[in-house]
């Protein structure tokens, strides 16, 4: 699945910038068409949801890039298939380590961002003597181009890591985790956080503050009473 996962990023990560149609770019989306691709509906959206409502307070505005949420997404989603895993205990390790290719992906647009210094020059040039009416379709072309290859080797790159990373965690550690109660209501509930800062309201981050506190005191008083 790793093929098909770099294929569909660099696909995806087009909607981001080169090509706008909507939402495409959100986890929901891609979570649905990795489920049509592979048949495992559930599971997909499921990760889907969890990284939609993790970032949801992340939006783009002006020059800030925004999380390259499709990265971590298909990479969740690609380390999921390849490797089978069905429990929220497991899968919580693999959505916590495609968290930083959201990071790695951003830094890597904003590299492209400054590559394109070149064509934008080329094109006030030509916008002062227009020599020739295909330039500005050539630069769009070459920048798309840019962007794809740079998406497919990048995400081909973390994924093979992160996946040579978990055939040796889970070959020494085959059961780690495995005994926890998680489910994907307690990850939702943790990955909701981003939905409350997205309100930006000081009450709001006063309770959920008080509410951990309380909740931390409920769980650690009866192991100090005992």
């Amino acid at each position: 699945m790793v093929r098909p996962g770099r294929f569909f990023f660099a696909l995806f990560s087009q909607f981001r910038s080169s090509l706008t149609i909507g939402l495409l770019e959100r986890p929901l989306v891609v979570g649905f068409f990795w489920g049509a691709a592979t048949g495992e509906y559930t599971t997909s959206l499921y990760i889907a949801i969890f990284f939609e409502l993790f970032w949801l307070d992340l939006i783009p505005a002006g020059t800030y890039i925004p999380p390259q949420l499709t990265a971590a997404t298909f990479a969740a989603l690609t380390l999921t298939t390849w490797f089978g895993l069905e429990q929220p205990s497991r899968i919580m390790l693999v959505l916590f380590a495609s968290m930083p290719l959201a990071w790695i992906g951003t830094k890597v647009e904003g590299w492209l961002r400054e590559r394109e210094q070149g064509s934008y020059n080329a094109l006030l040039n030509w916008a002062r003597n227009p020599d020739s009416k295909h330039l500005p379709g050539a630069l769009v072309l070459r920048s798309m181009a840019r962007g794809l290859v740079m998406s497919w080797v990048t995400f081909l790159a973390a994924v093979l890591i992160l996946k040579e990373a978990f055939e040796l965690f889970f070959a020494l550690y085959p059961s780690l985790f495995t005994h926890l109660d998680v489910t994907w209501a307690h990850l939702w509930v943790a990955a909701s956080l981003g939905g409350l800062m997205a309100l930006r309201l000081k009450r709001a981050y006063v309770i959920l503050a008080t509410g951990i506190i309380l909740v931390a005191l409920f769980l650690l008083l009866p192991n100090l009473w005992a």
